[in-house]
């Protein structure tokens, strides 16, 4: 099947003076060396002339390019072939829809909008087996639709694998798996989270703290009680399916200065250590904060400054005029997804994302992500970046061939 670029969502959360940055309803998919080595626009699509009081989104399957402009009744999409230098459009269709559409969503070839499927070359339409008010969420072995707090996994549009309902008072999403085995199901308020096995349906409710995602570990999974940036932290550890593993408390916030890094996710014995004892003996790589700049927005790699600017998740400056780590937590986010890492830059009202070497501690020139005001979200197909703003204009971007 062939894989489909998603869009990534940065939620800023601010905790007393820590602003913490969660990736959500991203992708995996590795950053390679060559944007360090500079990028270039590949294609852009201005906005729509009427896209006022419209909710617009873009997914991309291969060379085609989807967007759907939405009202709370009528959704419009819009197929482009980008295979060239600019965006050609292919189709353009208008589907009665019940609520908005926020997220499009494609499996094998068809367009979800609500209960219908568009075909993506053809147009013809067909009913989908859920409810038009379902959540779904695609994975590389099926879909997933929930409603209320009832979640059913399809591994065709003819074949359920199974109907769960999760024991919570608000309704239910999935947000994010660990391969094809185990998901996380999150009740829509943020303060509910399972982890269900995808090919039975079995479900283990994780404890911890309301509003933070679960953390993905290489061999299970992470959450947290207390603020872990300023008081002392209650950690559970579970194994893949959700089953408890440990728990234990630490009262580490701002007594460190230097962050274990990792390529692949930490495991749940890594996580320990360092979150329990600040342990840095066992971790392929550390970065610090950077105490040569006296602003306290800098990390160092390999003797590097990277500056992350004023606003940030893993630097402070202490009052004594020390710089400091925000939250021991922090490294689990900063790790796991290759060589190369992405961090969301504020200047002002400005947004960018810069990308860097975490052995090397090389960077990458900021790219555009507009002002808060824009709202853009952005997702990584291969090697191919788009930036779609709230105004439905889409950038692409490449690196330099």
């Amino acid at each position: 099947m062939a894989l489909v670029a998603t869009l990534v969502v940065v939620l800023v959360l601010t905790i007393g003076s820590v602003t913490l940055f969660i990736r959500n309803r991203g992708t995996d998919d590795p950053w390679s060396q060559a944007w360090l080595d500079g990028f270039e626009e590949a294609w852009s699509l201005k906005a729509p002339t009427d896209s006022d009081g419209q909710t617009l989104s873009t997914a991309l399957l291969e060379d085609r390019l989807v967007r759907v402009a939405s009202t709370s009744s009528t959704a419009t999409i819009t197929v482009y072939d980008v295979s060239g230098d600019a965006p050609e459009q292919l189709w353009e269709t208008e589907q009665d829809i019940t609520n908005t559409v926020v997220w499009p969503a494609l499996w094998d070839r068809q367009i979800i909008i609500e209960n219908t499927f568009i075909d993506l070359d053809s147009q013809a339409r067909s009913d989908a087996p859920w409810d038009a008010d379902a959540r779904v969420t695609i994975m590389s072995n099926g879909a997933v639709a929930c409603v209320d707090t009832t979640c059913q996994f399809w591994s065709s549009p003819s074949k359920k694998l199974w109907e769960v309902e999760f024991p919570t008072d608000t309704a239910v999403e999935m947000w994010y798996s660990r391969t094809d085995d185990y998901s996380i199901v999150s009740s829509i308020e943020y303060e509910d989270y399972f982890v269900v096995d995808l090919k039975t349906g079995n479900m283990n409710r994780l404890d911890g703290k309301k509003y933070v995602f679960p953390y993905k570990l290489n061999d299970g999974w992470l959450t947290y009680e207390g603020n872990a940036s300023t008081e002392p932290t209650t950690y559970h550890l579970y194994e893949l399916d959700g089953t408890p593993s440990e728990s234990f408390k630490s009262d580490h916030q701002y007594d460190f200065s230097e962050y274990p890094w990792s390529p692949t996710p930490f495991t749940r014995e890594q996580a320990r250590l360092w979150l329990e004892d600040l342990d840095l003996s066992w971790a392929p790589a550390t970065y610090t904060v950077s105490q040569t700049d006296s602003d306290c927005d800098s990390i160092t790699i390999n003797r590097n400054d990277v500056e992350l600017g004023e606003t940030n998740a893993l630097t402070n400056a202490e009052s004594g005029g020390e710089c400091t780590g925000t939250s021991p937590v922090q490294a689990l986010t900063y790790a796991g997804y290759g060589q190369v890492q992405s961090f969301n830059i504020q200047d002002g009202d400005k947004r960018y994302l810069m990308l860097v070497d975490m052995l090397t501690g090389r960077s990458s020139e900021l790219i555009s992500l507009g002002s808060f005001d824009d709202f853009a979200s952005y997702g990584l197909h291969e090697d191919l970046l788009l930036v779609t703003y709230q105004s439905g204009k889409v950038v692409a971007y490449q690196p330099n061939s």
